[in-house]
C-alpha cells in the first residue's frame, strides 16, 4: 500500500514584502495652520499700523489745514487793523511806512508861533485839532479790536500787542489834543504871559510823541504776528 505524498516536497509560497501602510500627502506650505496663524498675526499688523499711518496722516492734514487757515485770518485781522489804523492817522496827519505816524503837526507849529505873536488863524486852528483829535481818538477806541482778534490764533501775548498799540496811540492823540487845548488859552493871554502855558503845552507834545513811537513799537510786533513783516523806519526816527 503506497503512502500518499511520500517523497512529494511541498511547494513554498513566496515571502511576500511587508504591506505599505498608507502614507499621508504633505499638506501645502500655504496650508499649513501655524503658516496660516502666523499670516494672519503679520496681516493684522499691518492693518493696524496701517491704520495708525492713515490717522496720522490724516491727522497732520486737517493741522495743516487748520494752520493754514489760521494764518490767513490773523492776517485778515492784521490787514483790517492796519488800514484802519492808517486811514484814521491820515485823516489828520501823515503815515510813512515804519514809521510813527506824524498827526497834527500844526499844534507845534501854532505852539510855537505864539511864543512871539498871535498868528491870525491860532486859536480857529488849535481847536479844530482839538475836534479833530477827539474825533479820532474816540474812533480808535470804540473799533472793536478784541472781537476781530477773537478766534484768530492770535496767543494772549499777540493780543496783548495790539491793545496797546491801541492804547498808545488814543494817548498821545489825547495828549496832545490836551496841548491844543493849553495853546487856545494861551493865545487869549498876552504874548509876555504864554510861556508856562505853552512850556506846558510843549511838554504834553513830547509825550504825545514817546506814546506815539511806543505805539509804532507794538504796532510792528502786532503786525508781525500777523504774518506782516513792517519795514524799520529811517535812522533817527523815534520807534524805528
Amino acid at each position: 500500500m503506497a503512502i500518499k505524498g511520500k517523497g512529494r516536497t511541498k511547494t513554498r509560497q513566496p515571502v511576500r514584502a511587508p504591506r505599505r501602510e498608507p502614507v499621508p500627502v504633505p499638506v501645502p506650505f500655504a496650508k499649513r495652520r501655524g503658516v496660516q496663524v502666523l499670516a494672519a498675526f503679520i496681516a493684522g499688523l499691518l492693518v493696524f499700523w496701517g491704520g495708525i499711518w492713515l490717522t496720522n496722516g490724516l491727522r497732520e492734514q486737517d493741522q495743516t489745514t487748520e494752520r493754514a487757515q489760521q494764518e490767513l485770518l490773523r492776517r485778515r485781522a492784521g490787514a483790517a487793523w492796519k488800514s484802519f489804523i492808517e486811514t484814521q492817522a491820515g485823516t489828520i496827519g501823515t503815515v510813512t511806512e515804519g514809521s510813527p505816524p506824524v498827526v497834527l503837526p500844526q499844534v507845534s507849529a501854532v505852539l510855537a508861533a505864539l511864543g512871539e505873536r498871535t498868528p491870525e488863524d491860532a486859536v480857529s486852528t488849535l481847536q479844530g485839532a482839538v475836534a479833530d483829535a477827539k474825533e479820532v481818538s474816540e474812533a480808535i477806541a470804540s473799533y472793536d479790536l478784541s472781537g476781530s482778534l477773537t478766534g484768530k490764533g492770535f496767543d494772549k501775548g499777540e493780543a496783548l500787542r495790539f491793545l496797546s498799540a491801541r492804547d498808545e496811540i488814543v494817548t498821545s492823540l489825547s495828549l496832545t489834543r490836551e496841548a491844543a487845548l493849553l495853546g487856545v488859552a494861551a493865545a487869549r493871554l498876552d504874548v509876555a504871559d504864554r510861556a508856562a502855558a505853552i512850556a506846558r503845552a510843549q511838554t504834553l507834545l513830547a509825550l504825545a510823541d514817546a506814546a506815539m513811537a511806543r505805539f509804532q513799537t507794538h504796532q510792528n510786533e502786532a503786525l508781525s504776528a500777523a504774518g506782516f513783516n513792517p519795514q524799520p523806519g529811517p535812522p533817527g526816527v523815534p520807534g524805528a
